[in-house]
């Protein structure tokens, strides 16, 4: 006791430096983790952008094709536009339900595989309508961007056949080549501005509409800044080494978390780069919280130990030898409801499977040594989904508890009942022969076959099917005996249930 008393203090100093280190070990890592949530962050961030801008620039180029085709038509009677891309995706249409699919026509798909000239006119149906039509390419430094599909009415002519030498058609094709003609300088109209003026704006309006960031710019591979949310910025050279590391970094006494990554969105060069700065003062407000709450820990730690010493060195002395067998004594009993509480299903009160295997694999090899008798029983509520179904779970429940106790009565001490697994049973009888076991099986079944379940305002009748198997010499383990119970046990239910079956080599079990 007095040991005790004197490495008392020992034990809570190494309890106080374990629990501090273990405090300050988290705080590491919380800040470790944040650091790496607000670089996942930036990353979305980043490609985000990045896909924005790339995605902005296609929109850019076929926004307004909808509204030049209608005040540039030259009269002509449109019945049918759609802006495609090179891989066939609708990206305008003036059907809006089909934007955004991949265009299926024939005569697309043979123009696309070169049985059909690009620019060239050509006449088909389309919806029951009489149409002449064109694949008309869009192309930009010599590679094709989209194609525009523009099909008008000429149902009015009755023969379509030698169209070519129609005056009228004649016209209408020049009409629709000048408006083609107009939609590509449009096309490349938006895309120049889109270039030269609009990419500024947009990451202005990015950074605006997002709470954490706090500018995001285009740096050239002079580190001078093409492109910038913040437009005073434009034409700054900075002062950065290649390719940074993502850090935090003070500018102008603010905590920023910056990000630098490279970038094809200038002139298509992957040496430029793209600088994205994130407001951490958020980051910075959690870390400082991570050290209050470690320092916190540690000093309570501290506190609590010192009292605690102070309790256990006034009160050492004091105890005596009778409390201390008192309280082996205490854990004894608790150990040991602990061990049967683990051994026990918590439903039924029944032996649980897992102490229920333990014994038929000891009762079996006892057996098997001294050549004893020993029979193994599943007994199977009939129809208990039906019961389940019908009254409810804690019907079921109810049923399962009094059944069990029922079955318990009906056998000896030396009996083991365990509840294997929902409704089924298995009773384990050592030195019991075939048929006595069949005896005490007949007497289970009619003493749950007599007797309704009562569970509130209801009566529940049950019945049980059981099966019945014994050792024999040929069976090497338990498990072939608990087989062919099982075996029987379905016999039974096929047989028409409420009734018990031994096992028999005979059994066939559709």
């Amino acid at each position: 006791m007095l040991k005790l008393k004197y490495n008392t203090p020992v034990l809570l100093l190494i309890l106080v430096l374990s629990i501090s280190y273990l405090s300050f070990f988290n705080y590491e890592s919380q800040k470790k983790l944040l650091l790496t949530q607000m670089k996942s962050d930036a990353g979305d961030i980043v490609n985000s952008i990045t896909a924005a801008m790339l995605r902005f620039q296609d929109i850019k180029s076929t926004m307004n094709l909808q509204k030049l085709v209608n005040n540039v038509s030259f009269g002509l009677e449109i019945f049918e536009f759609r802006y495609l891309e090179p891989d066939g995706i609708i990206s305008n249409s003036m059907f809006k339900e089909e934007i955004g699919n991949i265009y299926t026509a024939a005569s697309f798909k043979k123009t696309m595989q070169g049985e059909q000239e690009l620019k060239e006119f050509f006449f088909e149906t389309r919806d029951y309508v009489d149409v002449m039509a064109i694949y008309y390419p869009i192309y930009r430094n010599k590679s094709l961007i989209g194609m525009i599909d523009l099909a008008v009415d000429v149902s009015e002519y009755k023969e379509i056949q030698g169209a070519k030498e129609n005056f009228a058609l004649l016209r209408r094709q020049v009409d629709i080549l000048n408006l083609l003609k107009a939609i590509e300088g449009s096309i490349a109209n938006s895309l120049e501005i889109f270039e030269k003026t609009d990419v500024d704006k947009f990451l202005h309006g990015y950074v605006h509409s997002a709470e954490n960031i706090v500018q995001i710019s285009l740096i050239d591979t002079n580190n001078t800044v093409r492109i910038s949310s913040h437009p005073e910025m434009i034409g700054t050279k900075l002062q950065m080494q290649e390719l940074p590391p993502p850090d935090l970094v003070n500018i102008d006494g603010r905590l920023i978390y910056r990000t630098v990554v490279n970038s094809g969105l200038l002139d298509k060069s992957k040496d430029t780069q793209l600088m994205l700065l994130i407001d951490a003062s958020p980051y910075a407000q959690n870390e400082q919280q991570l050290l209050q709450t470690a320092l916190t820990t540690s000093a309570i730690a501290l506190i609590f130990a010192l009292i605690i010493a102070r309790a256990i060195y006034y009160s050492a002395i004091e105890r005596s030898r009778s409390e201390k067998e008192r309280l082996e004594k205490l854990v004894k009993e608790r150990t040991h409801e602990i061990e049967v509480l683990s051994k026990t299903d918590a439903l039924t009160g029944l032996w649980n499977r897992g102490y229920l295997e333990e014994m038929l694999e000891m009762e079996f090899k006892r057996a098997k040594r001294y050549g004893h008798d020993i029979s193994i029983m599943i007994i199977d509520l009939d129809f208990f989904k039906r019961i389940n179904d019908t009254y409810g779970h804690m019907a079921g429940d109810e049923v399962l508890r009094q059944i069990s106790r029922r079955i318990s009565g009906c056998v000896r001490e030396t009996d083991f009942v365990g509840r294997y697994g929902g409704e089924e049973i298995v009773v384990i009888l050592p030195e019991t022969s075939p048929d006595a076991a069949q005896n005490i099986a007949e007497g289970i079944r009619e003493t749950i076959e007599k007797k309704s379940v009562v569970f509130e305002s209801y009566t529940i009748e049950v019945t049980t099917s059981i099966g019945l198997s014994y050792f024999r010499r040929e069976h090497t383990d338990y498990l072939t005996v608990f087989a062919e119970a099982d075996k029987a046990l379905y016999f039974a239910k096929e047989q028409g249930r409420n009734r018990v079956i031994i096992f028999d080599a005979t059994i066939d079990v559709g």
